[in-house]
């Protein structure tokens, strides 16, 4: 029995041919079955109720050139001390953040005290997600509009705590 449940999760994780596979496996992912998939996933959050005088879908460019002569000026640091309410704590940075609802995710169920900055190129959904964090009145997370190839540095190495923590995606 033991054998079989490891042959499955060796399957599972690199799908090898000579594993038994159990029928009802999906090599699909979640979010390929439901566009709802992601909205599911952060249903704790219920940022649904927020998006009602905004939209709930945006357009926005689904991909921006960060080599772009309009992305080229670095953006300048925010005063840390107007932006988060205890700034020595440590940060840790989303770097393409998109909507934001990943650090919203962290910096709600995270027993960690820290803050949370995502960086974010496309500024349609800066403005969305800047606009829940203040709507559900969390303190630690701050979303900057930002080109983090040429603004990174800067940014952090003007936030007077430690960083702990950097997410690329």
């Amino acid at each position: 029995m033991a054998s079989t449940a490891t042959a499955t999760l060796c399957c599972r994780l690199v799908r090898l041919p000579f594993a038994r596979r159990p029928t009802t496996f999906s090599t699909r992912c979640s979010a390929a079955q439901s566009p709802d998939a992601v909205d599911r996933e952060y249903a704790d959050l219920n940022l649904r109720p927020l998006y009602t005088n905004r939209g709930h879908h945006l357009r926005i460019r689904q991909h921006v050139n960060p080599l772009s002569s309009s992305f080229s000026e670095p953006t300048e640091p925010p005063v840390w001390k107007e932006v988060f309410q205890d700034p020595l704590l440590p940060l840790m940075v989303d770097i393409g953040c998109g909507s934001g609802r990943f650090l919203i995710w962290l910096a709600k169920n995270s027993s960690e005290r820290r803050n949370y900055l995502g960086l974010e190129i496309r500024e349609k959904l800066v403005e969305r997600s800047q606009f829940c964090v203040t709507e559900l009145g969390l303190m630690n997370v701050y979303f900057m509009f930002a080109n983090a190839t040429v603004s990174f540095d800067q940014i952090a190495s003007s936030y007077p705590g430690p960083l702990s923590l950097v997410s690329i995606l």
